[in-house]
């Protein structure tokens, strides 16, 4: 602290303003890492359950010259529906986890039959029923149900003479209602999947109209906190610990200009003494001052070059040390008396100039 004090006493007055800067950029820091998030909450994916649902469909055809034999075959996306009975199919539902899970909940299958916007008629294929498994790899349903396309074509003509309302198409859907549960580690999601094998029936054939497997995913998250960080020439400071850093530097800064400031207009110069105050201040119990010169006739004058020199004679000759003090020329002259020789010593005389240099010297050393 003594050391930087020196140096802005001496004037540096760039290092000065450079300090003052400091308070005012380090609170601007403060402020800014207080005003950013110290935390930023990220999900986590802890686990996925993916439920599949897929559905495999034949034909069941009467003996005719395609398929003499007749039965149930694979078919494509087009039946035939004057020699089509009925569409057997299979429908398949699965979850698969990362890691144990368990599932529960009911399903139930339906056909529903409908003729454009003008109605439409369910039957059920399965009743309501109840599942419930544990594992990583569950089976929820897989069964084989029959669409009776004899049934439906009964069903269709009756309408259509009851009503006299003959619709250009109808649609076949299967539905199964699937809805439940799956829980994770007590983590517990709910599902329902309605994923709907679609047939476009009309007079002559009957075309599939929607997908044949589906994929539903249910995950599974946690929030971590994850504390914001600084980038400072490659290391990553925390928002928190900045905050704490710039508060205490901006503070600190402060406290030092304000004290730098206080100790340049306070700051006291040591006040410098003449050679004539040292030597009276010194020597003051030895020195008799006198108002009025000697008569220095017919004495031998020997002028001393310092006054340790007076100090050596007067105790060699055990006499005493007199003063005499020149006002006008501001200096004293020291002078020891012994028979006709006189030994005197006079103190220097010191210009303004000089004293303002030995000031500035003493207040920069202070």
């Amino acid at each position: 602290m003594g050391g930087l004090l020196k140096v802005f006493k001496r004037g540096n007055g760039k290092l000065f303003y450079v300090l003052a800067a400091l308070p005012i950029l380090f609170t601007a820091a403060a402020i800014y890492f207080f005003l950013q998030p110290s935390t930023t909450t990220i999900e986590v994916n802890d686990n996925t359950s993916i439920i599949e649902t897929s559905y495999d469909y034949q034909a069941t055809i009467t003996p005719n010259v395609l398929y003499p034999n007749g039965g149930t075959v694979d078919i494509g996306e087009k039946i035939f529906k004057k020699i089509t009975s009925a569409i057997p199919f299979n429908l398949k539902s699965t979850i698969s986890s990362e890691r144990i899970v368990m599932a529960k909940g009911t399903h139930e299958v339906e056909l529903i039959i409908k003729a454009d916007e003008l109605w439409e008629r369910i039957f059920p294929l399965e009743q309501k029923q109840e599942f419930e498994q544990k594992g990583t790899e569950l089976s929820v349903m897989d069964h084989t149900y029959k669409i009776d396309l004899e049934q439906v074509k009964s069903f269709i003509l009756q309408v259509e003479d009851e009503t006299g309302i003959r619709p250009n198409q109808y649609t076949l859907e299967i539905l199964p209602n699937i809805q439940g549960t799956i829980n994770d580690s007590g983590v517990e999601k709910a599902f329902q999947l309605q994923d709907r094998l679609i047939f476009q029936f009309s007079f002559e054939e009957i075309l599939l109209a929607s997908e044949k497997s589906f994929t539903t995913m249910t995950s599974f998250t946690s929030s971590q906190v994850m504390a914001n960080t600084f980038h400072f020439f490659g290391q990553e400071l925390p928002f928190i610990l900045l905050r704490i850093i710039c508060t205490l530097l901006s503070v600190f800064s402060l406290l030092l200009i304000l004290f730098v400031i206080k100790s340049r207009k306070t700051g006291r110069r040591i006040p410098i003494l003449s050679e004539t105050e040292i030597i009276n201040k010194k020597y003051s119990s030895r020195i008799i001052s006198v108002s009025q010169k000697i008569n220095i006739v017919q004495k031998s004058i020997f002028i001393l070059d310092s006054f340790k020199s007076v100090i050596k004679i007067a105790d060699e000759k055990e006499l005493p040390i007199f003063s005499s003090k020149d006002h006008k020329e501001e200096s004293t002259v020291y002078f020891i008396v012994d028979g006709d020789y006189l030994y005197t010593y006079e103190t220097n005389k010191m210009t303004e100039t000089e004293k303002k240099s030995r000031n500035d010297k003493a207040y920069a050393r202070g």
